[in-house]
């Protein structure tokens, strides 16, 4: 399944990121948003926004889902995202 999946983007906007995940789940096109620093979602919980802690977020999408994901984003509010 893994070699399925293509990278939508990359963000390090984690509010921003499940947005569009969400945007992209109401028009049926399923997404996974995976972290490289997956304890900075325990650090948020923890200590709040205050903490800092960074970590970049990559939103991937079936290879058969990819184009029109894209559309999808570039239909929205989010689109300078790939630029």
């Amino acid at each position: 399944m893994e070699n399925d999946l293509k990278i939508l983007l990359t963000i390090a906007d984690r509010p921003i990121a499940e947005e569009i995940q969400l945007l992209l789940e109401k028009s049926g096109v399923h997404s996974l948003l995976t972290s490289d620093n997956p304890a900075s979602s325990v650090m948020q919980i923890i200590g709040g926004a205050t903490l800092g802690s960074s970590e970049n977020l990559t939103l991937q999408v079936h290879a058969d889902d990819y184009k029109q994901a894209v559309e999808i984003v570039n239909q929205s509010p989010y689109w300078d995202l790939f630029i």
